[in-house]
């Protein structure tokens, strides 16, 4: 599209473990109105797209001049995006195995519906407005939960079987590694992601390791989160500097193996556990540099994820707008 065309408004959805993120942007792609609501994905999925169409009515009743083009909805796995369907979201209650998402919130909204891979939204998002901005190539990393990535080629997102294109956190890194979400031992997501982190701290405050992180929960394992990991290693704990070290430079590897298959001028990492400037992302950074060999790597240009908290809910919304557009809708 244009710079500079003005657009309809359009509405994201950034389905997530916990929380519903939902924003609907104006025609300028600015955020006018935002809502959260707890996912509560144990009362299963027919329960979450309530909450999710309860969230879109609110939203548009809070800024009713607002002309809407279309909803997207970002989802954490594998999706059937010509058919709005979920084939599996390993990370979430009942894993939403065949679960039609589009076509019962099109029929509540009156309006079209298009579902996209969360990782694929931060893409979208961070490629058209964001970080990656006029990039023909590009490999894009969201840290999380899970460990959710993109690629660019020739200007446009690949998609390929599933939506699963990219999805840098179920390379195998540790053969016989611990069990990933997907069935697979040794993923990336086992070694990098927020839980691998939380995990590898409980381990060692279990077994005795002297760290400020036993002070800085209260002795309550549940405490332990990412952030609270990084702020440790950022007061100078060594052993809560160790364990981002190393789930850095796990990223990292993987990164210099992606980097090896596909050559990007850009490289894009974000997410909540690896903001701009962290110390998870200069050692995620200098891991890939040090074992990139087949090409310069000085050549590729390693930037921050410029959207941050809202990446995966702008990006569900341009698709929403997109979908809409595809599918013969003025815009």
């Amino acid at each position: 599209m244009p710079r500079g065309t003005i657009h309809r408004g359009t509405i994201g959805v950034d389905l997530g473990g916990t929380n519903l993120k939902l924003a609907l942007l104006d025609g300028d792609n600015q955020i006018v109105e935002r809502a959260i609501v707890p996912t509560q994905g144990a009362e299963g999925h027919d329960a979450v797209l309530a909450r999710i169409t309860d969230g879109i009515g609110r939203l548009r009743s809070a800024a009713p001049s607002l002309d809407v083009a279309g909803i997207g909805v970002g989802v954490p796995g594998e999706v059937d995006m010509a058919r709005g369907v979920t084939i599996e979201l390993p990370n979430l209650p009942g894993r939403w195995v065949d679960v039609a998402v589009a076509q019962p919130i099109s029929l509540v909204c009156g309006l079209p519906v298009g579902v996209i891979n969360d990782a694929k939204a931060f893409a979208l998002a961070e490629h058209r407005i964001g970080a990656a901005s006029g990039a023909g190539t590009a490999l894009l990393v969201t840290v999380g939960t899970g460990v959710g990535g993109a690629v660019i080629a020739h200007g446009q997102i690949v998609y390929g079987v599933g939506s699963a294109a990219g999805e840098i956190g179920h390379l195998i890194l540790l053969p016989g590694g611990h069990r990933c979400t997907c069935g697979n031992l040794g993923c990336l997501e086992t070694l990098a992601s927020g839980p691998a982190i939380a995990g590898e701290a409980m381990r060692m405050i279990v077994q005795g390791f002297s760290t400020s992180l036993t002070d800085l929960s209260a002795g309550d394992l549940n405490a332990i989160t990412p952030e609270l990991v990084a702020r440790a290693a950022d007061e100078g704990d060594a052993v809560a500097i160790d364990i981002v070290d190393r789930a850095g430079n796990w990223l990292g590897i993987a990164l210099a193996g992606a980097i090896a298959l596909l050559a990007p001028e850009v490289v894009v990492i974000g997410g909540g556990v690896a903001p701009a400037g962290s110390r998870y992302v200069h050692a995620a950074v200098a891991s890939a540099k040090s074992h990139t060999g087949i090409l310069d790597v000085n050549r590729v240009d390693f930037r921050d994820a410029r959207l941050g908290y809202d990446a995966g809910v702008i990006g569900a919304a341009l698709w929403g707008r997109d979908y809409a557009m595809e599918h013969g809708a003025r815009v």
